[in-house]
């Protein structure tokens, strides 16, 4: 599928007519990948995705107010003639720093904006009034982004696309969430308003905390991106891809009044695509169906250590048993407990030919979670 391909639909403009731009979203792992080459995505490889103004000239706009430690405004122009900009937002620079009329001149200019890592909350508030509605920054960016331009986010960069973020995705906030109801939320610049999206899922266990927030948030659908691993959003509306070393779990609310009972959930993995307004999945045409092959121990001991759900549902799909489960030693007091099932529309795909991180997609699993807030009575 070639990058910004499509016909797209487009908006009228007084001058011509434009496509918008493309959304990639990134899971955030800055370190190498298992190969020992360079993180999936670089800058290099996103200026392949910037949108269909065909710029002779791409430059790219770095929003990086996440960071507290976010340099100040500057240009690069780096050995090939790409141009980066580094826009200077900050938290405690953002009342002058949105409204700078070099910042805002040089946003007119970008033809795609990278938002990268570090607190989301900061996003929040470097980009939006106390009223909740844009500054003029990025009302601008919303404007370049309907014209044309790609928005790229990474880690907190790629969580400020839905309409509420997730803050503060340490390693116990599934612990938090499932034990105390404890969420830490901002509000969202709501690129992809019809998705939650939370970044270094598989890694970092969250899947507690992404199912409570859909619960509290009453979402029916949510996006866990790993770490070296991206969804691109095409802008025509056609079925997104998922790229990248690891995975992306797709999961979806059947029932509001049974949060933790009424979650379907799909495992994918690199050159997959999903319909989510079809709630289809075209699997990558190397990987190919098999059946459960397994009569292995279905238990999990610690569903919350880096790869321990992806471990739980390849499991609960592959083993003859069509069921696996997952404790937290973390809250072993708490009891925490997560099943996941297969189902007759589960669908289970395999190359041989890939790395085991990325050689498995998994459709149609059903998952339920028994936690001490479940009980409380809080769903």
């Amino acid at each position: 599928m070639p990058f910004g391909a499509g016909t797209g639909f487009v908006i009228e403009t007084a001058e011509k007519r434009l496509k918008p731009g493309n959304l990639v979203l990134h899971g955030g792992g800055g370190g190498r990948n298992s190969d020992g080459s360079d993180p999936f995505f670089k800058v290099s490889e996103f200026l392949t995705l910037t949108g269909a103004l065909a710029a002779s000239e791409k430059t790219i706009c770095f929003i990086e107010a996440a960071n507290p430690k976010a340099e100040p405004f500057r240009e690069v122009i780096a050995e090939n003639g790409e141009k980066y900009i580094k826009l200077g937002i900050r938290a405690d620079n953002a009342s002058t720093t949105t409204r700078d009329p070099q910042v805002l001149s040089a946003i007119e200019r970008c033809t795609g904006f990278y938002f990268g890592g570090g607190a989301p909350e900061l996003l929040s508030i470097s980009l939006l009034e106390k009223n909740g509605s844009d500054t003029p920054a990025l009302a601008a960016i919303r404007r370049r982004h309907t014209q044309g331009a790609t928005v790229f986010g990474a880690s907190a960069g790629a969580m400020m696309a839905s309409k509420t973020m997730l803050c503060e995705c340490g390693s116990g906030s599934s612990v938090e969430a499932l034990v105390d109801g404890k969420l830490r939320l901002a509000p969202g610049l709501n690129f992809a308003p019809n998705v939650l999206i939370d970044a270094h899922f598989l890694e970092r266990g969250l899947i507690g905390r992404l199912v409570e927030a859909m619960k509290v948030l009453k979402e029916p659908f949510a996006l866990g991106l790993d770490e070296n691993t991206a969804v691109l959003i095409p802008s025509d509306g056609s079925p997104w891809t998922i790229l990248g070393e690891s995975g992306a779990a797709i999961v979806r609310l059947t029932d509001a009044d049974k949060p933790y009972e009424a979650l379907e959930i799909d495992l994918l993995a690199d050159g997959d695509r999903y319909d989510p307004k079809m709630r289809t999945v075209i699997v990558a045409p190397e990987r190919q169906p098999i059946g459960p092959s397994q009569s292995t121990d279905s238990i999990i001991p610690e569903i919350f250590e880096p790869g321990g759900f992806s471990n739980l549902l390849r499991l609960a799909a592959l083993n003859t048993y069509g069921r696996a489960a997952g404790l937290s030693k973390v809250a072993a007091s708490a009891n925490i407990r997560i099943t996941a099932t297969r189902t007759p529309e589960t669908r289970v795909y395999f190359s041989p030919k890939l790395p085991l991180d990325r050689a498995y997609s998994i459709t149609g699993l059903r998952l339920r979670i028994n936690a001490p807030i479940t009980r409380r009575g809080a769903a």
